[in-house]
């Protein structure tokens, strides 16, 4: 067979590579050696097994290999063009398992439009008639013949029958009870008042109320040596603690802490330093006064 007619007949690039190579008595062992590449891989690619190296190597392999047996940069884009032709045709075809979803027709498509319009308008009407009758119920509860008026009027005349002076208004303490100490000559209003702020204290034991705006650092001790508090308290709370007098209290951030002694609060700027205040309770009387002056 004449050379030309070898030309003529197609081959792969692995068989073009290794007739270049037999034809200069070269072995694979002389390739590798010489553009330093694995023997096995050139070995792959004369045998048409080009597939098995990675993609990203795999030209790099083949243009080096037929750079060295003296092949043009042209054929070796040819080669190149030719192997991965040969690859893509050896891979095989991806098909889609899933159907595609049916297209919808304009009927359905029209119906579905119209029934989300139908379900928009039934909450717009149904909420439309809540706001309604809350609305009359609220007018309704406001006049003059409702029911919560006449209830109202009605709570008046039965006070009126126990002889209740002035109006009637809501009251922690029984009526029975406001009465019953009126008779007794004591003042109704302080009688409510110490029903909601408790038993009177003991002597020598106060309340004592904290609230803080800011958090803030709260140490209190009572005259016993009992810690009272030694925490911080968060902005926006409110403490209350009794014991029995004297009590040694430090505040941190003071600026933001108010500090009641039996409901009377305590002015704490005298005390204040780098916004610390250090105070004894009760005060200890200034330069001239006599005991107990701000006691």
């Amino acid at each position: 067979m004449s050379e030309m007619q070898t030309e003529l007949i197609p081959r792969s690039t692995g068989e073009r590579l290794r007739q270049r190579r037999s034809a200069k008595n070269l072995t694979l062992a002389d390739v590798a050696g010489a553009i330093h590449h694995n023997e096995q891989v050139l070995g792959d690619i004369e045998a048409d097994r080009a597939g098995r190296i990675a993609a990203i190597y795999r030209k790099g392999y083949i243009r080096a290999y037929a750079r060295y047996l003296g092949f043009g940069e042209t054929e070796i884009e040819d080669m190149l063009q030719a192997e991965s032709d040969r690859l893509a045709e050896l891979e095989p075809t991806v098909q889609s398992i899933f159907s595609e979803p049916p297209k919808r027709r304009p009927a359905e498509r029209w119906l579905r439009a119209t029934s989300y319009v139908l379900a928009s308008l039934l909450v717009g009407t149904l909420a439309w008639q809540f706001s309604r009758e809350a609305v009359r119920l609220s007018q309704a509860g406001s006049q003059p013949g409702s029911v919560t008026s006449r209830a109202a009027h009605d709570r008046s005349e039965a006070a009126g029958e126990t002889g209740a002076d002035g109006p009637v208004n809501a009251s922690i303490a029984p009526l029975g009870a406001l009465h019953a100490a009126k008779e007794q000559g004591a003042d109704p209003a302080e009688q409510a008042w110490a029903s909601i702020s408790g038993p009177a204290l003991p002597p020598g034991v106060n309340r004592l109320r904290i609230n803080v705006s800011a958090d803030s650092w709260v140490e209190i001790t009572d005259g016993d040596g009992k810690a009272l508090e030694m925490d911080l308290i968060r902005a926006g709370n409110e403490k209350v603690y009794q014991g029995r007098q004297p009590y040694q209290i430090l505040l941190g951030r003071a600026s933001a802490v108010r500090l009641f002694v039996n409901d009377e609060r305590i002015d704490l700027e005298p005390f204040t330093s780098d916004d610390v205040a250090r105070l004894s309770w009760p005060l200890k009387p200034g330069p001239g006064e006599p005991e107990g002056a701000q006691d």
